[in-house]
C-alpha cells in the first residue's frame, strides 16, 4: 500500500552522536540549524539527531494541544521520498513522479525536481480535527520540452492522541497535482493524457494500489479536470501519528510513526 499512508513497525534505533549539554533554547536551535546545514539537510545524521535530543527539553509543554501547532510552515530537511535520482544543476533533489507521489500520479517514471515543501497546519478544536497539509512545489522535467511547474498537495486531518499530549494522530484523505501557474498548457495535457494509468507500474506497485482500493477506498482520477488538476481520494485511510519532539514560535520538529523526521520553520506573517 502507498507508503505515505502505511502504519509500519517501529524503525531500528538510529546512531546518535554524543550529546553536548546546551544552556538555552536559542543556543540549541542554532546548534540544530548548524548541524542540519553541515549534514546537507539529512535529519537522521548523527549530529542532527544529537542536536534534536538537546533541543527537546526546551519544547513547550503539551505541544499537540498548543495553538502554536497551527500556522504556515516550510520544511528545511531534505525531501524524504524514496529512490532519489540525484540533483539537478540547481542543486534540487530529483525523484520520479511515481516515487514523489507514492504512485498516485502517472507517468510514474517522469523525473521531477523538488523546489520546496510547505507544511501548513491548523489546530484541532473541540469536536473538530485540525488540518495537516504537505504541499510540494516541483518542476516536471519533460524529455523534449521546458519544465512544467506543478504543485502537489496531500491533505490530512490531525487530532491530539488521548493521553499523549505530545502526539498528533494524522490521517491523509486525499490530494491533487495541478499546474502551478493556473490554466494547463498543451504540454501539460499531453503529459497527463492518462493520469490514472498503471502501465509503467511494477507488479508489486499494482498490487499495492489494488490493496489500497479494496481496503482504503482509494480512487484516482481517470482524466484531467478542465483546470488541469488530477486528484485522488482515500476515504478509509489508515491513521498514522506524529510525535512532536519540539515546538515553539518559530520551529517544529516531528517524528512520524515510520521514523521520518521533519524539521520545519514558521513562515513570517
Amino acid at each position: 500500500v502507498c507508503m505515505l499512508f502505511m502504519l509500519a513497525a517501529s524503525p531500528p534505533p538510529l546512531r546518535r552522536a554524543p550529546p553536548v549539554m546546551l544552556s538555552s533554547a536559542t543556543t540549541a536551535k542554532s546548534a540544530l540549524r548548524a548541524a542540519l546545514a553541515a549534514s546537507d539537510g539529512e535529519p537522521k545524521a548523527p549530529e542532527v539527531l544529537a542536536a534534536i535530543t538537546e533541543l527537546e527539553p526546551f519544547s513547550i509543554p503539551e505541544p499537540a494541544l498548543s495553538p502554536l501547532w497551527a500556522g504556515d510552515w516550510r520544511v528545511i530537511t531534505k525531501p524524504d521520498f524514496p529512490d532519489s535520482l540525484g540533483r539537478d544543476a540547481a542543486g534540487r533533489y530529483k525523484f520520479s513522479l511515481g516515487r514523489a507521489s507514492f504512485n498516485m500520479f502517472a507517468p510514474q517514471m517522469l523525473p521531477v525536481a523538488i523546489d520546496s515543501i510547505l507544511n501548513p497546519s491548523s489546530a484541532p478544536a473541540p469536536g473538530s480535527p485540525g488540518a495537516y497539509e504537505v504541499i510540494v512545489k516541483l518542476d516536471l522535467l519533460l524529455p523534449d520540452a521546458s519544465p512544467l511547474a506543478a504543485t502537489m498537495e496531500n491533505v490530512a486531518e490531525c487530532t491530539p492522541v488521548d493521553g499523549n499530549p505530545g502526539r498528533m494522530a494524522v490521517k491523509f484523505g486525499g490530494g491533487c497535482l495541478r499546474p502551478a501557474d493556473g490554466a494547463p498548457s498543451e504540454a501539460w495535457r499531453d503529459t497527463f493524457a492518462a493520469p490514472g494509468s498503471s502501465a509503467d507500474l511494477s507488479r508489486m506497485q499494482r498490487f499495492q494500489l489494488w490493496v489500497a482500493r479494496r481496503l482504503f477506498g482509494l480512487r484516482r482520477a481517470e482524466e484531467v479536470a478542465a483546470d488541469g488538476t488530477m486528484t485522488y481520494e482515500m476515504p478509509r485511510a489508515p491513521e498514522g501519528y506524529l510525535d512532536i519532539l519540539f515546538l515553539d514560535e518559530d520551529l517544529r520538529v516531528t517524528r512520524g510513526n515510520r521514523g521520518s523526521i521533519v524539521i520545519a520553520e514558521r513562515l513570517p506573517g
